[in-house]
């Protein structure tokens, strides 16, 4: 009875030996699995990484080639001069997600109608997708009503050059006209003094209901402001100009009851407004209309004085 007792537990014991000997056997086949497995990966992520399609290719980029490179929200800035600023920054021949686009990105924003600029990495293919933010013109500056446009001036109060020139008809924007010297050099001109015009023409169409042509400013303790059908005498550019410039709602009707031809309306000061009449006389009139015209209209070459208004 106790041999048989012993030879049951000896072969219990082999039989553990045994079920242990194949577990470990299986535990180290699945580490060296896990093992071929992570080589493999790495094998596979490295051999990724290294496809020509993580790198930017360089001769389409030169020729901005829309494969490599998308430019969007320049309507002011010429596609060539964001291209060229790109080609001048020397890119390292690395992954698209380590280029470092701060340097492309500082040049661009250099370029006077941009206000901020941000590039997007794209992967697989690899391409940059440039996005611009750009300024909003406003004034264009000219010396006569005729001439070609100088330059711009935004709402923050950057000029924008010539070469930008023609803007595209997005932008709504008002002529000054001004030679940039003197007292109202526009190249001084700041954001608070933009903002101070800007305000001033706005509250003129406002009242009004008409566009302006243009703003005169050659002379700028006497600006004149051109609407649609009347011509503003305003003076200076000053704390009163947006209270002068309301009684333009009041003495529009009026003008409409006269019916000789208005030179302007004078809008000078603050407490004394007036029409003034054109003083030049049709020269297809007789003689003798003239004499009756001025016998029966003795003040018509007067200023009408509307304090009433």
């Amino acid at each position: 009875m106790g041999q048989e007792y012993y030879r049951r537990r000896l072969k219990a014991n082999k039989m553990k030996r045994l079920i242990a000997s194949r577990r470990s056997a299986i535990r180290n086949f699945r580490v060296l699995l896990r093992l071929i497995l992570i080589i493999l990966i790495i094998l596979f992520m490295v051999k990724v990484l290294n496809m020509r399609g993580w790198y930017l290719n360089q001769d389409l980029l030169s020729v901005a080639d829309p494969r490599v490179i998308k430019i969007e929200g320049n309507i002011i800035t010429p596609k060539y001069k964001i291209v060229d600023l790109i080609r001048q920054v020397q890119l390292p021949d690395v992954q698209i997600f380590k280029l470092d686009t701060t340097e492309m990105e500082e040049k661009i924003s250099k370029l006077q109608p941009v206000k901020k600029v941000y590039i997007r990495r794209l992967w697989l293919p690899a391409r940059i997708h440039v996005i611009v933010e750009e300024r909003t013109p406003v004034f264009l500056i000219t010396p006569s009503i005729d001439a070609i446009p100088t330059c711009a001036i935004t709402t923050d109060g950057v000029l924008i050059d010539r070469e930008y020139m023609p803007l595209s008809t997005k932008f709504k924007t008002y002529k000054i006209l001004t030679y940039g010297i003197g007292a109202d050099n526009y190249e001084k001109w700041n954001k608070e003094r933009v903002g101070e015009i800007i305000r001033l023409t706005k509250a003129f169409e406002t009242y009004s209901g008409q566009n302006i042509e243009y703003i005169d400013m050659r002379n700028p303790n006497d600006v004149y402001i051109k609407l649609e059908k009347v011509l503003i005498r305003f003076g200076e550019i000053n704390d009163t100009a947006l209270k002068r410039a309301k009684w333009i709602a009041t003495i529009l009707p009026e003008t409409e009851k006269i019916k000789q031809k208005i030179k302007y309306i004078d809008l000078r000061w603050e407490d004394a407004h007036y029409i003034k009449l054109d003083e030049a006389v049709p020269q297809t009139q007789p003689d003798e209309d003239k004499a009756k015209e001025q016998e029966e209209n003795p003040e018509q070459d007067e200023e009408i004085n509307q304090n009433n208004f």
